[in-house]
């Protein structure tokens, strides 16, 4: 069996300092990738980059905005300019807010959770399917969500709006790009756990279960290592014929709609 089924690929990972990012990143270099690494926090970046190289691994980090179309540009250039390829592409990078009356929600909230969340990952996938197509094919894999299906009394109208939107660009890139051997799917987390869910996560079993159950029968939150597999499952040969797909990581939340 292949231990390093991405040897002498290369990969991109946004939002990779913390969380799914950063558990995907490495994850990707203990699959054989080379790795650059994207967010806005140096210390945080630079620390991932250390614990990839201790495992014998090769990466480098970017500081990055994704708020910035010139940023994204940049970040995909970089890749092309280190190692003349690109064949990964993850696409993570988000933010999140809470549900607030529809009625009542701002403009300037909207405009920042869509830039973020959605016009974001258009520019990132436009630049790197021209990085892949140079390489002879690649694969791209959006981070999208369960609300990408549903709608959601947590979550914003935008991000629950853009989450949609996500899906639909992976759908329309996949059929685009097949005849350029590039591949596109979106994997959907379920609440998963990291920084921002574990006080929950430290509280009694019974608890934790009690309030993740109508969210995640089997009532546990989805870690980030989890998700990170799945994402490396689908950027192997393994996968060579899954394309345009959303991979539900949910414990079977959705297959109850």
């Amino acid at each position: 069996m292949n231990t390093q089924p991405l040897q002498g690929r290369v990969a991109l990972v946004t939002g990779g300092t913390s969380g799914i990012g950063e558990a995907t990143a490495l994850a990707l270099a203990d699959a054989g990738a080379r790795v650059l690494v994207t967010g806005r926090r140096t210390e945080r970046g630079d620390a991932v980059i250390a614990r990839i190289r201790r495992n014998g691994g090769d990466a480098r980090f970017l500081r990055t905005d994704i708020r910035s179309a010139d940023d994204i540009v940049a970040m995909v250039d970089s890749v092309m300019t280190i190692w003349q390829r690109l064949d990964i592409a993850f696409n993570n990078a988000g933010i999140f807010d809470r549900q607030r009356d529809f009625h009542a929600y701002p403009d300037d909230a909207w405009d920042d959770m869509i830039n973020v969340n959605l016009t974001a990952v258009f520019r990132c996938m436009r630049a790197e399917l021209a990085a892949m197509m140079q390489g002879g094919g690649g694969v791209i894999v959006n981070n999208a969500s369960t609300v990408g299906h549903r709608g959601s009394d947590r979550a914003s109208p935008a991000y629950v709006a853009a989450k949609h939107g996500v899906i639909g660009l992976t759908r329309q890139a996949a059929q685009q790009y097949i005849g350029h051997n590039i591949r596109v799917n979106a994997v959907s987390p379920g609440p998963t756990l990291t920084e921002v869910t574990s006080p929950l996560a430290g509280q009694d079993p019974a608890v934790v279960r009690a309030a993740l159950s109508t969210l995640n029968p089997a009532g546990r939150f989805v870690t980030v290592d989890e998700v990170a597999q799945a994402v490396v499952y689908l950027c192997t040969d393994a996968a060579a014929m899954i394309n345009g797909h959303d991979i539900p990581l949910d414990g079977g939340q959705l297959a109850n709609l």
